[in-house]
């Protein structure tokens, strides 16, 4: 019985297969996950549709749910337990890494805040401005790292203006445009410190679509091995215009432990993460 029902489940996928990939993104996404993907697909001989194309605005949890109901045949997410005990994740982090490495706003009288920082203990002597819900605050919070919290985001500028709190750590590729859209608040962006941790953005599909998770898979492996990974990594302009601008090589790297995260979590595979000490842009 074991044997009829593994042959009727291989056929079932297989005719899956069959159809068109239905990808969360839209045809004209510039994303670096949209463009892998895309890559991963075409190098599998796997056609692919864009189910949302008429409709880009799209809730996360409908996503979700759409995987789950098989409306929609992959996504993409920050990963985290309860996501992977869900849905199948493909262990390639999408963009090697980079988005768990955090840097800090402060305002520009504070802006050699941490130009002594050295250690993890040093920065404990600061207050860290955060999202109540965000899963950033649980991780800085498990850290001993002292946090404010507030609900609403836009609040965070004028808390740290206030004093509230002495910073606002942000992904690599967000502080230039938020300090920007608060000009009229005194922020710049911390050119000493990254706070590092693991947060690896990954592909998901549906438990039970494992032939397409397998073949996603060996794509993307193949594209890790023959470089296409990397070169597309460091062509994307996200990438390149966080590398510029960030000046990672330069700064301080603080890493801390990620408690959200999974035991299958592909650390040992270096060539996947992206290490600003040994690779600079391309």
């Amino acid at each position: 019985m074991k044997t009829i029902l593994s042959l009727f489940a291989t056929m079932m996928s297989l005719c899956v297969m069959a159809q068109p990939i239905k990808l969360q993104s839209y045809s004209q996404d510039s994303s670096l996950p949209h463009k892998l993907l895309v890559k991963a697909l075409e190098r599998a001989h796997l056609n692919y549709t864009h189910p949302y194309e008429s409709d880009k605005d799209i809730s996360n949890a409908r996503i979700l749910n759409d995987v789950k109901t098989g409306q929609l045949d992959v996504m993409w997410s920050m990963t985290s337990k309860e996501l992977e005990q869900e849905y199948q994740a493909i262990y390639i982090p999408l963009f090697r890494g980079l988005l768990g490495m955090r840097v800090a706003i402060v305002t520009q009288h504070n802006e050699h805040l941490f130009k002594q920082v050295r250690s993890l203990d040093d920065l404990k002597r600061f207050t860290a401005g955060q999202g109540k819900t965000w899963p950033d605050t649980a991780i800085l919070k498990a850290n001993q790292l002292p946090v404010v919290t507030t609900l609403k985001y836009p609040n965070l500028f004028f808390m740290l203006e206030g004093e509230r709190f002495d910073y606002f750590p942000r992904g690599v590729n967000e502080p230039w445009d938020e300090i920007v859209s608060h000009a009229d608040l005194g922020l710049t962006v911390d050119p000493y410190l990254v706070i590092k941790y693991t947060a690896p953005l990954y592909f998901f599909v549906s438990k039970n679509n494992t032939t397409l998770a397998v073949a996603l898979e060996k794509s993307l492996n193949d594209m890790v091995q023959d470089g296409t990974f990397n070169t597309m990594f460091f062509g994307d302009n996200q990438v390149k215009t966080v590398l510029s601008k960030a000046h990672l090589s330069e700064r301080l790297i603080l890493t801390i432990d990620n408690p959200a995260l999974s035991a299958k979590t592909p650390l040992s595979r270096k060539e996947l993460w992206f290490n600003p000490l040994e690779e600079g842009v391309q």
